[in-house]
Formats: structure tokens, sequence, C-alpha cells
């Protein structure tokens, strides 16, 4: 998890795991999301995966309050169909951009924690692109028969509010 005295994590070694595996594995994330392809995001999970949404002041003060808790797939699966099927919006269109993916924890067997940083862009039609989020992804990674999953994802986001309905996309 983030270290909340500021300090960035230190790095581990990759261990057992292929660092070009897991880059590929946030690449396809932002990818599905890009696309709008919500099945393909959910496959990136494991079926009790948590994910998370929290902003980096609750984190700093040690708050349990979060924007979004999932605590399995299915549901995250129910956010993101309640998300898709609710919203009456103007075309929009993201852009995930995920880089400084770092092993900060495990790598021997079948586990990694990791981070990353991400950059959320949006565009709605006849409307000029901006930034709706920046922030940090503290992850955990394992590998599954059907290839490297998410088994924990908490997408920190720097500001102290993020676009309702950004939320279940991060």
């Amino acid at each position: 998890m983030i270290d909340v005295s500021g300090k960035v994590r230190a790095r581990v070694p990759w261990g057992t795991f292929d660092a070009e595996e897991v880059r590929a594995l946030y690449d396809d994330y932002a990818a599905a999301l890009d696309a709008g392809d919500h099945a393909a995001w959910l496959d990136l999970f494991i079926d009790d995966a948590s994910y998370v949404v929290v902003p980096l002041e609750n984190v700093e003060r040690g708050l349990p309050l979060a924007t979004i808790r999932c605590e399995s797939r299915g549901m995250l699966a129910d956010r993101v169909d309640a998300l898709v099927t609710t919203q009456f919006l103007a075309r929009r269109i993201t852009r995930h951009v995920i880089t400084a993916v770092r092993p900060v924890g495990g790598g021997t067997g079948d586990r990694l924690e990791t981070t990353a940083s991400f950059l959320l862009l949006e565009t709605i039609e006849g409307a000029d692109t901006r930034v709706q989020c920046a922030g940090t992804y503290d992850d955990i990674v394992v590998v599954t028969a059907a290839g490297l999953r998410f088994a924990g994802k908490r997408a920190i986001y720097d500001a102290g509010l993020v676009p309702t309905s950004m939320a279940a996309l991060l």
C-alpha cells in the first residue's frame, strides 16, 4: 500500500514475475477501459478481487472512507452495469495513461505487489480534451491459469474530488 510518509516505496526484484507480462496486464487494463470493453476489463480480475477508489487525502489521514469499494468481481460488475445503464451523457472518449509500473512487494510464488502512476484523459463530443484524474495504483497481481490477473486494485486519486461518472472506470 502507499507509504503515507510521502516516500516512494522501495523497488523490489520482479522475482518469478516477468516485468513485460506485468506491464502487458496494465496495457490490457487501459485498452479495455478505453475501448469500453467492460467484459474484457472485468476478466482482468480474479473472482474475489478487491477494487477501491479513494482520495489521497483519506489515505494520508488513515481514513477508511472510499469513493468506491468492491470486494469481488461480481460487485464490480454490478457497479459497472449501474454506471453504464443509468447514465445519459454525451459520447465520451477516455484515455488511460499508465506508467512507472514498479514491483514493491512479493515477487515470489504467485503474488506481486505493484505501484503505478495513472492519468485519465476525457474528451466529450464537441469539447476539448481535459485531464479528469491523476493518481497512483496500489495493486496486487497474481498468477492464475488464465495468466496474470489483479487480486487487488486501489486507485488513489490526487485531487479531493473525482467526477462520479469516472470513479468506477479508474
